[in-house]
C-alpha cells in the first residue's frame, strides 16, 4: 500500500463513510486524520509522520472514520442512514451512530495497541 498521508487516509474514509455533509468532507477532514495521527504518536510514543507509514494506516482509518461518524451525529445530518463500507446505520430510535463511532475508535485503538509501545528506561542516581 505504501505511504498515505493525510489527504490519502481522509479519501478512504470518504469512500467508507456514505453521506459524509460537505461541512465535514473539507479540511475539517483532514484536521480529523491529523488529530488522530498526532493522537496515535503521543499513544504509542513513536514518531509517525505526515506521510502515515504502512503499519498505522488501519488503526487510523478507523480512528478517523470514528471521529468522522462522531462529527456526523454531533452536526445533526440530515440523512436516514449512514453507509459505513457495507453496514448501513439507521438514525433515530437510539444512539446507533454513537455506537459504531464507539466501535470503529475501539478497533482503531486495538490496532495501535498491537503496534506496541516505545518505552524508556532509565536508572535513578544513588
Amino acid at each position: 500500500m505504501g505511504t498515505l498521508n493525510s489527504i490519502g487516509i481522509g479519501s478512504i474514509v470518504l469512500n467508507m463513510v456514505e453521506n459524509v455533509p460537505a461541512t465535514i468532507s473539507g479540511a475539517t477532514m483532514w484536521n480529523v486524520t491529523d488529530n488522530e495521527r498526532f493522537n496515535a504518536q503521543t499513544l504509542t510514543g513513536n514518531t509517525i509522520s505526515t506521510d502515515i507509514p504502512e503499519a498505522y494506516q488501519p488503526a487510523l482509518i478507523n480512528l478517523t472514520a470514528a471521529g468522522v461518524v462522531r462529527l456526523m451525529e454531533l452536526t445533526g445530518i440530515d440523512a436516514r442512514s449512514i453507509k459505513v463500507g457495507d453496514m448501513t446505520i439507521s438514525k433515530g430510535g437510539g444512539t446507533n451512530t454513537a455506537i459504531t463511532s464507539a466501535n470503529l475508535r475501539e478497533d482503531g485503538l486495538d490496532k495501535l495497541n498491537n503496534l506496541g509501545y516505545d518505552f524508556g528506561y532509565y536508572k535513578a542516581l544513588g
